[in-house]
C-alpha cells in the first residue's frame, strides 16, 4: 500500500528540494484511545471501557511526544522523535498476580466473594494496570493529495513504572491495594520494547486515526503470561512546534 502512494505522488516529491527541519511537529493522543491486549492469553486480560480506564476519555493518559528531526521534503520526509506515554488498562476481570518458586508469573480472577468491584462508569471498584515509558519514534509521512498524510513506522519504548491497583468494597469499607512499580517489576513485565504503528490525518484538520501493537510482549517470554499491547486511537498534529520554540529563546 505505502509503496502504491509512493509512485502515486512519485512525480511531485521528486521535484521537491529535500530539507531538515528541527522541531516542526507535536503529535498526541489520549482523549478518545482503547488500550487492549493480543496474544495466546489474552483472554484473560480482556480491557473494559467502564470508567476512566484504558484510555477512553481520559484526559491524563495517551502518548504526546514531538519530531526532533524531519528529513525529506514536504511530500515525503522520516520523522525522529520523542515523547512520554501514560498508558491505562482497566481489566473486565479482577487480576490477582503472583510468582512461582521458578520465577513464573501467574494470574486469575479475584475469587473472593465478598470484594465488591462495581464495575460501572462512575462505580468505586476497579482492576488497572498503569504503565510510564519513555518512547522514541521513527516515522515515514507520506502526503497525499491536499488533505490526507499516511504515516507508517515504529517507535522504541522504555518503561519507567508500572503498577497496579484494585479498588473495591468489602462490606462498607472502601479497600485500596496497589502493587508499585519496584514490586510489580518482580512479575517480568518487559521493560524495553518495539512497537509498529500506522496513521491517516486529515492534514488541514490535523487530527486522525491511529493503530499500533507491540511486537515484544507485554511480559519476559516464558515467564508469564503471552500478551502484546495494542492500541487505537484518535490522535492529532500540531504543526509549527519550531516557531513556538524561537519565540521562547
Amino acid at each position: 500500500m505505502l509503496t502504491s502512494l509512493f509512485l502515486i505522488n512519485y512525480q511531485g516529491i521528486a521535484q521537491e528540494k529535500v530539507t531538515i527541519k528541527y522541531f516542526q511537529y507535536y503529535r498526541g493522543d489520549g482523549i478518545l484511545a482503547y488500550n487492549f491486549f493480543v496474544g495466546p492469553d489474552a483472554g484473560g486480560f480482556n480491557t473494559s471501557v467502564k470508567g476512566f480506564g484504558s484510555g477512553v476519555i481520559d484526559y491524563f493518559a495517551g502518548q504526546n511526544g514531538f519530531d526532533i528531526m524531519d528529513i525529506g521534503t514536504e511530500k515525503f520526509f522520516v520523522s525522529l522523535g520523542a515523547g512520554l506515554a501514560i498508558l491505562k488498562y482497566r481489566f473486565s476481570n479482577n487480576l490477582i498476580f503472583s510468582q512461582s518458586e521458578n520465577d513464573m508469573t501467574s494470574w486469575k480472577a479475584d475469587p473472593d466473594i465478598t470484594h465488591n468491584y462495581i464495575n460501572t462508569f462512575f462505580g468505586y471498584g476497579k482492576s488497572k494496570l498503569v504503565t510510564t515509558s519513555i518512547y522514541f519514534p521513527v516515522d515515514l509521512n507520506l502526503v497525499i493529495g491536499n488533505n490526507l498524510t499516511f504515516i507508517v513506522g515504529g517507535y522504541l519504548d522504555l518503561n519507567v513504572t508500572a503498577r497496579y491497583k484494585m479498588k473495591y468494597l468489602d462490606g462498607e469499607d472502601k479497600v485500596k491495594e496497589i502493587i508499585r512499580s519496584a514490586e510489580f517489576r518482580n512479575f517480568n513485565p518487559s521493560t524495553t520494547k518495539f512497537s509498529v504503528k500506522a496513521a491517516l490525518y486529515h492534514k488541514k484538520w490535523n487530527i486522525g486515526l491511529s493503530a499500533s501493537y507491540c511486537v515484544t510482549p507485554f511480559f519476559k517470554p516464558g515467564k508469564g503470561p503471552d500478551i502484546h499491547e495494542a492500541r487505537i486511537s484518535a490522535t492529532y498534529i500540531l504543526k509549527g512546534l519550531n516557531e513556538v520554540f524561537r519565540k521562547k529563546i
